[in-house]
């Protein structure tokens, strides 16, 4: 309960922007990930194998989205491509 509380804490403070989007120019991702790991040492979850290689590639990609386009919208680019997997 108190991982599950801190994720919402975590994600609430993490909106920025026009009608809370999670866009590149006021979204941290690397700080959020920071933020996500802590919360996970501190509550002993146990993190999929996967999770080290995927931080390792949103950070870089974090980078590269800032750098074309900070005004992106994750969540209105994301969110589609989740639903539908």
């Amino acid at each position: 309960a108190a991982f599950r509380r801190g994720m919402r804490n975590l994600v609430e403070s993490a909106r920025a922007g026009e009608r809370g989007a999670f866009n590149l120019r006021h979204l941290k991702v690397g700080e959020v990930l920071l933020e996500v790991t802590s919360l996970v040492r501190t509550h002993h979850v146990q993190p999929d194998p996967v999770f080290t290689t995927l931080v390792c590639a949103i950070v870089v990609l974090e980078g590269l989205g800032r750098q074309l386009d900070p005004t992106l919208d994750l969540f209105s680019v994301g969110l589609p491509l989740l639903v539908g997997a």
